[in-house]
């Protein structure tokens, strides 16, 4: 029976303490902790409680090793990669990513993805091991949701979004949930996008990629995207950039102009 590692391991993911988690199921801390620690075993109305307040059957509760399943990889920092159980199965897009990280307290991390490792992402995103190779960090703000950073690459999204920003994404668990014209990382079979995305899913059975970009315009046409060649939809959320553009010419010219009414104002009123 796998009740003790089970318990802990639940209790962890969901990052209570068994403080909290003994308040909770109205049963003491030592009782607690003597289940996770394999001492005693609670009665049938205990287990029943356990079992519904994580959401899982008793029966997995009792005979499955759920970290095992859940294939737990834990990183040098404390924290943990696992792959969903829900894992993408070919040609279906799935409700949530197949790896993410979380923190000792079971909240997600944000992992971020830089250029250099795009190659390696798109044959790595399913693969904790490559996934745990990645940096990882938190955001205040960004919670309720999974998250992830990607560094954006080439002029298709100016000057909206530049190269070499970052731009933090949340997991779209519906392909039908996208909404026409927003930004989005679509993560398929032929790379990374960053693109302004319109949804026409229910009328032709495809998402177009928009790029912003009218200098280079033909160099980044439309593209049209089918749903099994989709791996991750990410919707932009943040963006973090070190570009502090300059203001257009019309800005220039009003910024002139308030400097010739300033020096008119001075030798009017000497």
């Amino acid at each position: 029976m796998n009740l003790a590692t089970n318990l802990k391991y639940l209790r962890k993911k969901n990052g209570k303490t068994q403080d909290a988690l003994s308040s909770e199921l109205n049963i003491g801390r030592t009782t607690l902790a003597n289940y996770e620690a394999g001492v005693s075993e609670p009665n049938m109305e205990t287990l029943c409680a356990i079992a519904k307040f994580f959401s899982i059957s008793l029966d997995d509760l009792l005979s499955k090793n759920l970290e095992v399943d859940a294939l737990i990889i834990k990183a040098a920092d404390g924290s943990t990669n696992f792959i969903s159980p829900k894992a993408n199965k070919a040609g279906k897009y799935t409700g949530m990513p197949q790896v993410i990280t979380v923190d000792q307290r079971g909240n997600d991390n944000i992992i971020y993805v830089p250029v250099k490792a795009r190659a390696g992402y798109l044959l790595g995103y399913g693969d904790a091991e490559f996934m745990e190779q990645l940096p990882t960090f938190r955001l205040p703000g960004l919670s309720n949701a999974t998250y992830r950073m990607f560094e954006v690459e080439g002029p298709s999204m100016a000057p909206n979004v530049l190269h070499g920003d970052r731009l933090i994404g949340e997991w779209v668990e519906d392909l039908n949930d996208i909404r026409d014209n927003r930004v989005y990382i679509i993560v398929h079979s032929g790379g990374v996008a960053v693109k302004r995305v319109v949804n026409r899913l229910k009328e032709r059975g495809k998402l177009y990629l928009k790029s912003d970009t009218i200098a280079h315009r033909h160099e980044y046409p439309t593209l049209e995207i089918d749903p099994a060649d989709i791996n991750e939809v990410w919707y932009g959320r943040l963006k973090i950039s070190s570009d502090f553009t300059e203001p257009a010419e019309v800005y220039h010219r009003l910024a002139d102009l308030e400097m010739d009414m300033m020096e008119m104002k001075k030798k009017i009123g000497g």
